[in-house]
């Protein structure tokens, strides 16, 4: 039997990367065809009926909780509509070949503190938009993402859609509304960064101080240190004026470079 357990592996994979070409084929064919956007946009119409004049993208977002060993992955669907004032982020479930909305929730410059955009490209397109929506004390409210290209790879991916027009639409929209939302909330992004000072601040001098301890382990230092100055404030954020952290990040990397050097001098 052991003799047939390698041509059985190789058949296997071969009929699995045949099946991922096929069924990534037909994906692909049904994203060009637009019949899922076309359920989308009919969804929304569903769900905005006294609106018009928006454009529709369909969004996901996922976060993971840890518990021990286990990690959950919860993983989120929402039409987002826009117009040139405001946007409505739409939850969808999904039950068979239905898709089900819950109320829309109305995204406003007004109940805004801070709007988070990232993008990416493919060479000269646009091929991914991440965006997050912070409230006036900056916590988060609402984070999602949207790509040019959506394909049922799995169970939780439940569209075959392309989208590059509605996500140049979508930057084209978002980029505005980040800059008046952020330009309106300025003194909570100061706050915001003084506080990220203040902590990596923190965690940089306690990485310090443990890389001093550990100095005499070349390796433990050099990599305590290492981290710890990573994070630490530099002196171009501080004013020119290197903070305790990053001080003793440098200590602890020179002493994890020489303390181990010394003692092979003198006890070898």
């Amino acid at each position: 039997m052991r003799e047939y357990a390698f041509p059985i592996l190789v058949a296997v994979l071969v009929l699995w990367a045949v099946y991922t070409v096929v069924r990534r084929r037909k994906n692909l064919s049904a994203a060009l065809e637009g019949e899922d956007m076309v359920r989308l946009r009919e969804t929304v119409a569903k769900a905005l009926p006294n609106e018009s004049g928006y454009k529709v993208v369909c969004a996901r977002y996922e976060r993971s909780t840890h518990s021990g060993r286990t990690t959950t992955i919860y993983h989120y669907t929402y039409a987002v509509a826009f117009d040139a004032a405001q946007m409505w982020v739409i939850p969808l479930g999904f039950e068979k070949d239905d898709i089900r909305f819950q109320a829309p929730i109305l995204i406003t410059g007004d109940q805004l503190g801070l709007v988070e955009v990232t993008e990416k490209r493919k060479g000269e397109r646009l091929s991914h938009i991440n965006v997050k929506l912070r409230d006036k004390e900056g916590g988060s409210l609402l984070e999602f993402y949207a790509d040019a290209q959506l394909l049922q790879i799995d169970r939780f991916h439940h569209f075959n859609i392309n989208q590059q027009e509605e996500l140049e639409q979508l930057a084209g929209f978002i980029r505005p509304f980040a800059q008046r939302v952020n330009a309106e909330n300025r003194a909570l992004q100061d706050r915001m960064a003084d506080e990220a000072l203040t902590l990596s601040g923190k965690r940089s001098k306690l990485l310090g101080i443990l890389s001093i301890l550990g100095c005499w382990t070349s390796l433990v230092g050099i990599i305590l240190a290492g981290i710890g100055l990573a994070i630490a404030p530099k002196p171009k954020d501080t004013g020119g004026k290197p903070k305790p952290g990053f001080i003793l990040c440098c200590v602890g990397l020179v002493l994890s470079l020489v303390v181990p050097l010394v003692l092979r001098l003198f006890l070898f």
